[in-house]
């Protein structure tokens, strides 16, 4: 076969699915497989996701090459252990799968194709789903003339059929002589599209280059300006008319240089054209030379005034990021509403998908429209696992082993380990699978409201704990000890990126209003409560505990009193101020009591107040606190500090406080006497 001597691709496998619909169009075309033909590359110097390619492919009957333009892009992030997905547009939208252990033997492919529909099926009608199957290829190739009246389900039991009878066409279902899957997606789009196309930085580089052409005006206009970017970005203002100032006395110089007349309205625009683009373009009619040396009078200015140039784009950046983010509110809101109650119904089917990722997902109508109007489906089931019921007696559950693999970016290390190991570690094992969507979906919240990836830094520990634990089973030391101390290095960095990017973003998390579905109202409730009175628990527990207040009275109103209380009596052991006399050693012992304590009381009322909120007729949380709920029940689940600290630094979880030690039992009795029982 010829093909085009230039690589299309460094990617083997982006150059394996091209050759494949490469042979297809071939049979398409009525063309032998020993037909001249050749691939080539329209965007070679892209720099985005998707590979186009112009497939060539020559007719005998017709002395000419036919031609048709294909996409490929790869889906997800790589992981050795489970398959690689390719999105590729050849006359509809197709998921192309490669397995990483060769099929080859076909009774074995549609064996494997059946399995993963098995867990599929078990979802509708509630959730959509789109399984493998061989119709999505076969249609291509072969049509029957009653395919239009049968079911999905009956027209692919008739191309298997078919295939059987007709075992040639099976290589058209092969890469490299070996079985993949495929999925048709043509009527429904990605989920990673449409947060693309909300976060798309094209798009937002273009909407800042017209901001700064169109509203020209406003650099001289102070009242517009400030109405439109702010009074705080007024100096702004003055300080881009005095650099045009300069810029309008230098180019008279040139222009007179050049023996050129130019309106106010051309320099005008040469000024801003180079600041939206840094460069002013080759224009007709005028003098030889006379473009470069503005660029090179424009740049020396721009130069020199880098600092107040700077913070005229920021603004601009910031206006536009606002009025984008305006737009987009309400439809993100509705995707993250439509994520949170997928995630309900899959616990509802006792299924966890455990590679949950916006690649494997797709926007089941417009979602344009009200949250209520579509949904989000799912493909691909090859990590997925039907696990019963959280809290289910563990004599009635069998679960199968499902395949240890998953997203880096969306995983846990529970993810890493089999069903043995984590019942050993865990209480509930159904419910580490099922928190396993959980930590995805925070992942992806964050990414849709953001753009960017929370656990950035996080993902890379994953690869070190699977390679500690080949070594670990090469030298048959435990697992579980693996397990944890891996468990500690991933939490301990996912607590740290998690904090600091929601922090940073705080502003917009907390701009995104999402309304929490029905069918998932019990489920935030009932972690809420759960979490409300572990930490009640913990109070007590710290309380008695401690020997520092011995008084029953004092215990109890430790106990009761609130957040507010509790701090204005530590700020007066902090001052000195009116307390019994005691050494530094044993006020800085009362003082960590009573911070410990005054925070554990805070995270009760932050939970008191998610309660009211998730009892009303249609909650509404902010995406900012929905994260925290979601990433603080998956901790609190997925790691215990009893196997060691997260960090050095108090960080407050009610499951492993500070013991206190003994002290002077009977010093401090009655210190609350002037406090009021509450009522």
């Amino acid at each position: 076969m010829e093909t085009e001597s230039v690589p299309i691709s460094n990617n083997s496998d982006i150059v394996n699915v091209a050759e494949f619909c490469l042979n297809l169009y071939k049979l398409q075309s009525d063309a032998p497989k020993s037909a001249p033909s050749k691939i080539i590359p329209v965007n070679p110097q892209s720099n985005g996701p998707d590979y186009i390619y112009e497939l060539h492919v020559y007719l005998e009957s017709e002395n000419k090459y036919a031609s048709r333009r294909m996409t490929i892009a790869t889906l997800g992030e790589g992981s050795g252990s489970k398959s690689k997905c390719f999105k590729v547009i050849y006359d509809n939208l197709i998921v192309v799968k490669i397995p990483p252990s060769p099929i080859t033997d076909f009774d074995e492919y549609i064996g494997s194709v059946r399995a993963e529909t098995r867990i599929a099926v078990q979802l509708a009608p509630k959730i959509e789903f789109v399984a493998p199957g061989v119709t999505a290829i076969l249609k291509k190739i072969h049509a029957f003339p009653d395919g239009s009246a049968l079911s999905p389900v009956e027209l692919e039991k008739k191309y298997v059929e078919w295939l059987k009878e007709n075992s040639e066409f099976q290589e058209y279902l092969k890469i490299e002589d070996a079985f993949v899957f495929f999925m048709d997606l043509s009527k429904y789009s990605f989920l990673s599209q449409v947060v693309d196309t909300i976060h798309n930085k094209k798009v937002f580089k273009r909407r800042i280059y017209e901001e700064i052409i169109g509203s020209h005006n406003l650099l001289w206009d102070i009242l517009g300006f400030e109405g439109k970017y702010g009074s705080e970005n007024l100096s702004i203002c003055f300080d881009m008319n005095r650099i045009y100032s300069d810029y309008e006395t230098k180019i008279r110089t040139l222009i007179k240089k050049h023996r050129h007349f130019a309106s106010a309205y051309e320099k005008q625009k040469w000024f801003l054209v180079y600041l939206a683009h840094n460069k002013v373009k080759e224009e007709d009619g005028l003098p030889s030379g006379f473009i470069s040396d503005l660029n090179l009078l424009l740049g020396k200015i721009i130069k020199e005034n880098q600092k107040n140039i700077s913070a005229y784009k920021k603004a601009i950046w910031n206006y536009i990021s606002k009025t984008t983010f305006i737009q987009n509110k309400t439809k993100i809101s509705g995707i993250i509403t439509n994520l949170i109650s997928l995630l309900a119904s899959l616990k509802e089917r006792g299924v966890a998908i455990r590679d949950l990722k916006p690649d494997n997902l797709f926007v089941v109508g417009d979602s344009e429209r009200p949250a209520k109007d579509y949904s989000l489906g799912l493909i691909d089931f090859e990590t997925a696992v039907k696990f019963g019921h959280p809290g289910m007696d563990k004599t009635h559950q069998k679960i199968e082993q499902p395949l240890l693999a998953g997203t880096p970016s969306y995983s846990t290390p529970s993810h890493l380990f089999k069903n043995r190991l984590l019942e050993n570690v865990f209480d509930d094992l159904p419910r580490i699978l099922y928190l396993q969507d959980w930590q995805a979906s925070v992942g992806m919240i964050y990414n849709i409201v953001t753009g960017e990836c929370l656990f950035e830094n996080t993902k890379k520990v994953l690869s070190k704990i699977t390679s500690a634990a080949r070594k670990a089973a090469i030298k048959k030391r435990s697992l579980t000890d693996v397990f944890k101390k891996g468990s500690h290095i991933f939490w301990k960095n996912a607590v740290n990126e998690f904090k600091e990017k929601t922090d940073a973003n705080a502003e917009i998390l907390k701009a995104v209003e999402v309304v929490i579905p029905e069918n998932a109202q019990d489920i935030f409730l009932q972690h809420v409560v759960n979490e409300k009175d572990n930490i009640a628990n913990a109070i007590r527990k710290y309380v008695a505990s401690q020997v520092v207040f011995r008084n029953k009275k004092n215990r109890h109103n430790l106990i009761q009193s609130s957040v507010h209380e509790i701090s204005q009596y530590r700020e007066k052991w902090e001052k000195g101020d009116n307390i019994p006399e005691a050494s530094e050693k044993i006020k800085g012992k009362i003082i960590t009591l009573l911070r410990d304590l005054e925070q554990l009381k805070i995270q009760a009322q932050e939970q008191e107040e998610r309660i009211k909120i998730l009892e009303q007729d249609v909650p509404r949380i902010s995406a900012y606190e929905l994260l925290k709920i979601m990433f603080n029940t998956i901790l609190n689940a997925m790691y215990n500090e009893e196997w060691e600290k997260l960090s050095e630094e108090p960080v407050m979880r009610y499951d492993k406080l500070p013991e206190m030690p003994i002290v002077f039992e009977d010093t401090f009795e009655g210190v609350f006497t002037d406090w009021v029982e509450p009522s």
